[in-house]
């Protein structure tokens, strides 16, 4: 299994393109801190369904990254275990649409506390355990709303190219420490918050 002892960090695992990413890191051996805003008991029958079959160890872990608190929180719940990090999946996000001349300051806001500063607060928190071992990997996932310009994704879009910014001074930053930091930008897909106008993995 080619991630067999190795520990993942996944945030937004209960739906999409994470509930994905948590089954097949599940698959592979990896044993996962698996970050959602509400630990419900759908996701709970899910995360002992995925341990049953696959024998590795799934901790859900409330991150709510609208939230400064909320993600403090998780951060440390996760360091205190004194656990070697390999690898932090910055999956979860949020999505609004409205054309430009609709979008307010709040909105924006909003939008970019989710897909942007939260990220990069729980990933500062985080990184020092992989600075420490000198090793790691960091996937943030973008999006190609970042990319192109699409009418109406001003907030969502501007947020995702922020991060995908991010993700290259990053790696930059710390590639001397052995972490790989890499950033993905999925189009849009058949998952929960592609088909809704604003929701919150």
């Amino acid at each position: 299994m080619l991630l067999k002892n190795k520990t993942a960090i996944i945030t937004g695992s209960n739906r999409g393109i994470g509930k994905e990413i948590l089954r097949v890191f599940s698959e592979n051996g990896a044993n996962i801190y698996a970050c959602v805003r509400n630990i419900n008991q759908d996701f709970e029958l899910e995360i002992n369904s995925l341990k049953k079959k696959y024998k590795n160890d799934i901790t859900p872990i409330e991150l709510d990254l609208s939230n400064e608190n909320s993600v403090k929180e998780a951060a440390n719940k996760i360091i205190q275990n004194n656990t070697s990090i390999d690898i932090l999946i910055n999956n979860a996000g949020t999505i609004h649409t409205s054309l430009f001349q609709m979008t307010s300051k709040k909105k924006l806001a909003e939008v970019f506390e989710v897909n942007f500063f939260s990220q990069l607060s729980f990933t500062q928190a985080l990184i020092r355990n992989m600075i420490k071992h000198k090793q790691g990997s960091i996937i943030n996932i973008g999006s190609t709303a970042g990319l192109i310009g699409d009418k109406g994704t001003v907030a969502y879009g501007s947020s995702k190219a922020a991060l995908m910014y991010a993700s290259r001074v990053l790696a930059n930053e710390v590639g001397a420490f052995n972490i790989r930091v890499n950033s993905l930008a999925p189009v849009a897909g058949e998952t929960n918050m592609a088909c809704c106008p604003m929701s919150l993995q």
